[in-house]
Formats: structure tokens, sequence, C-alpha cells
């Protein structure tokens, strides 16, 4: 830097020179006080020329550090030297609003109007493109510290979810944020929180596929848009999106810090995911320890219900009157069902041992069309089809007969408008594709039946919709088929 700058503004760093130059350049005389200002040290520092030229320097300076800069000064101007920048010391100025800027700064010392002079030279180190990234970054490993926090102290996880729009605006100077999650189902986008003004909803599939979109906005007033997808084990659900209102404002480090992010917000989903999870397999729990108790009181009553039954029967004047017997007979069976559906309710609270055993499956799937038939809608045609050398099933009877009811009732809602329920029994020689081949060959699992069950598509509707025309396909052991055991029919019933 020049020495030869004069009060009248002559010299090489004298008139529009001296205000043109890039750096803040501050003219101070002996006694500390502002001579000059430049118009880049009016922008730096916030203070008008007339202002600044008012001012002893030491104004300048953080009231921490302002005595120790005084005897500083007065030293330097006892034996003035040029003191370059890059020296590494870390400086702070002072702004007009009282806010502290880091700044690095050049001193030479100079002559104007024959007195001696300082020209002291001011650059914010917030200048430098690596201090500025630096700086970024810092701010985003904040914020993502602060959501942390958020996420583990909050127990209401909805509002982690709502700050987080707002988290990512500020730290990147963005108007426009929001977060879109996927439901359960993945058909439907809710907006769970948002920054500014409400962004329209994606469509599910294409917030699906999305990926992470870098793009021009399509937001009247902005000019940059980036999308960043939540991911939970594979599968996208949700997205975090900001707009900006300059181009370019969004690069790389705004996309590691929202990718940063984003994995937060899918830990916190997958934290209300798994909560839920385990409120329903404790309401489950009670249920079935409900259910458990119930059933064991109604089942001693049922006892004793059956051995009076047994007892009634016996008697000569109800042996004797044919009617009498009818009815002993109808609540004889009565009570029966009463001790299967007992029996399932133990099954269903894990107090019942399963006992599987050898099924004719074409003998217990007419029976079960036949209660079908009854109860569903008589626009549903119900169909039975046993192949001939369809072997004998090894499973529990009545959870068996649960499962396709269960697969029954689930047509049923899949068709509302009618249709057609096909159950099919065939031998199955080939080992599904989730069984252990080299048990199948051993045969440990080997020879498994398979039931299927095609939900035809409604009539009216020649093509197939989402929910019709399903195929659901039940697989337990089969035992060995005993001569003339195994149903061979092909039974279809209007």
């Amino acid at each position: 830097m020049s020495t030869g700058a004069s009060g009248d503004g002559s010299g090489p760093l004298g008139g529009e020179l001296f205000d043109a130059y890039p750096d803040a350049v501050l003219l101070v005389d002996a006694q500390g006080r502002i001579v000059r200002a430049n118009a880049a040290a009016t922008a730096l520092l916030g203070y008008s020329a007339e202002e600044l030229q008012r001012l002893d320097v030491e104004a300048l300076v953080p009231d921490s550090a302002r005595a120790r800069h005084a005897s500083t000064r007065r030293g330097y101007q006892a034996a003035p030297t040029r003191r370059p920048m890059g020296l590494q010391m870390e400086l702070s100025a002072r702004r007009r609003d009282g806010s502290e800027i880091m700044v690095e700064i050049a001193l030479s010392p100079s002559r104007a109007a024959g007195q001696p002079m300082v020209l002291a030279a001011l650059r914010s180190i917030g200048e430098y493109p690596r201090v500025k990234q630096a700086l970024r970054r810092a701010r985003h490993a904040e914020c993502i510290a602060q959501m942390g926090r958020l996420a583990v102290d909050s127990r209401d996880s909805s509002s982690v979810l709502r700050e987080t729009p707002r988290a990512a605006a500020l730290a990147l100077d963005a108007p426009l944020a929001a977060l879109f999650v996927l439901d359960p189902n993945g058909r439907r986008v809710d907006c769970a929180g948002a920054f500014g003004p409400t962004l329209p909803l994606p469509d599910a599939a294409e917030l699906t596929a999305r990926g992470v979109l870098r793009a021009a906005s399509d937001v009247s007033g902005m000019a940059q848009r980036l999308s960043v997808p939540l991911v939970d084990r594979g599968r996208t659900v949700g997205a975090l999106e900001v707009h900006a209102a300059q181009d370019g404002a969004l690069g790389a480090d705004a996309e590691r810090f929202l990718e940063s992010l984003a994995s937060l917000v899918t830990t916190v989903l997958q934290r209300v995911a798994s909560e839920e999870a385990l409120r329903h397999g404790q309401r489950l729990e009670a249920v079935g320890q409900l259910t458990g108790g119930i059933a064991h009181d109604f089942n001693n009553l049922l006892t004793v219900i059956q051995g009076n039954l047994q007892v009634l029967e016996d008697l000569p004047s109800v042996s004797a009157d044919a009617l009498a017997q009818d009815l002993v007979s109808a609540a004889a069976r009565a009570s029966r069902r009463g001790a299967e559906l007992t029996a399932k309710l133990l099954a269903f609270s894990r107090r019942q041992v399963l006992q599987p055993r050898a099924i004719d499956v074409g003998g217990m799937l007419d029976p079960l069309a036949a209660l079908l038939r009854r109860t569903l809608d008589a626009r549903i045609r119900i169909e039975v089809d046993v192949a001939a050398d369809c072997p004998l099933c090894l499973a529990d009877p009545g959870q068996l007969e649960s499962a396709l009811l269960n697969i029954a009732i689930n047509a049923r809602d899949a068709m509302p408008e009618g249709g057609v329920l096909r159950f099919a029994a065939a031998r199955c020689d080939h080992a599904p594709a989730h069984a252990d081949a080299s048990a199948w060959a051993r045969g440990g699992v080997r020879n498994f039946r398979r039931a299927e069950v095609p939900c035809a598509r409604p009539r009216g509707r020649p093509r197939r919709i989402p929910g019709n025309g399903t195929r659901w396909r039940a697989q337990p052991p089969r035992e060995a088929p005993a001569p003339g055991a195994a149903s061979s029919s092909a039974r279809s019933h209007a």
C-alpha cells in the first residue's frame, strides 16, 4: 500500500483511487481520529463517511478489546512499520448496529499535510470463498445438532416434522420449504410442515420415483428448487423440498445438508412407526389375555351344559320321546359349536395347543361353501374345485377353516358388485419359492398341497382392477393320500 496519501486527496491514494479501492480504507491521525474513509469502509462498517470522520478509531473496536487496542495503537505510532494482511491474527470490528465482524487489517505508516498518519485497510474474512463455505457448513451442522436435540427431547414427533422445513429454510436462507410425507399405503401425500406459502401437494407416484431433484422452481418469484427424498429401508416415504429466490443458491453443500436433515426426519418417522407397532402389540396382548380368560370360563360352563345334556339324553322319558330327543340333540350340537368357538378363542390368545391332523380337503370345502352362500352377498357365486389326486392335508381344522373364512371375507370386500369366489385344491409337487429346497428334497417339508382362492373380476368389468382378480395361496403340509380318501371332483355350485 502506498504511503503517499495526503489529506487533501492528492497522491497515489488520493481522489478517485482512494474511494475506488476495493478494501475498506481508513486514514487515522496521531490522536486516533479518523480523518477519511472510502466507500468500501462505509459499506463494511455501516456508517456514513461524515459519521466516520467524527469518530475515534477505538469506536470501531469491540468493547472487550478497546482498552488493549489504545495501548497497542500508541506503541505502533511510536515505531510504525508496514503490517500486511494474512498474519493469522483474530481481529474483529464493531459495526454501527453493534454487531461484530471478523476482519483482517493491514497497517501502513503515511503522511498527510506534513502530519504522521496511518492507513488502515480492512477486509471482512467472510468475503473469502473458503471462509464463506466453512461458515455455511458450520451453520448447517448447528441446524442438524439443534434438530437432533429436538428429536431426542420432544415426545411429540409432529413438532419435529413441523419444525424441519423452517430449520431448513433458515439454514439455507431460502424463503420457502415444505416436508411431504406418504401415508403407510403410499397412495396419498400429506404436508407435515411448511415454511412460507403453502406448496401444492405432489403426486404420490411422482414423489416415490423422483429421487434427488434440482431444477427450476415452478413457484412464482422463486428461481431454484431442491428436493431430497426421505428413504426408509430402500423405500421412499416422503421428501424435503426447498425453493430459493436466486438461481444457484442451492448447491452441493445444500444438497448434503438436506440429505442429513432428511435422514434425521426418517429416523423420527421410524420411531413413530415402532412406537405405534408397540402400542398395537400391547393392545393385542391385552385383548388376547382378556379373550383367554373369557374363553376359559365359558369352556367351564359348556362342560357343565354338555354333561347335563348327556345325562338328559339317557333318561328313559327322553329316550321314548322323539321330540325331546331332537331338542336335546340340537342343544348338544349348539354346545359343540360353542366348544369349537372357545377353542378358536383360546388359539387366538395362544392358550390352546394346535392339533393338526389329516383333513379331507373336499370334505371340508363343501360345508364351508354352503356356509358362505348363506352369509355372503347373493351376487357372489362360490365354486369349489378339488383335483382328483389331491392328497390329505395336515393342518389344525379350526385354524385352516378360519384362514379360508378370512380370505373369503376379504374377497367379498374386494367385489362390492358381485363376482365369483373359487376355492381350488390340487397337488403341489414342486417346492414353493420361500421353501427350503434342500429340506424339500430330503422330505422334511415335502409334498405340499396348494389351495388357490382366485377372486374373479366383478360382473360387467372386463378389465382387472386393483383389489380384484387376486389369488391367495395356503400351503400346509399334506399327509400321504389314503386309498379313497382324496376327494375327486370338480364341483361348481351357482
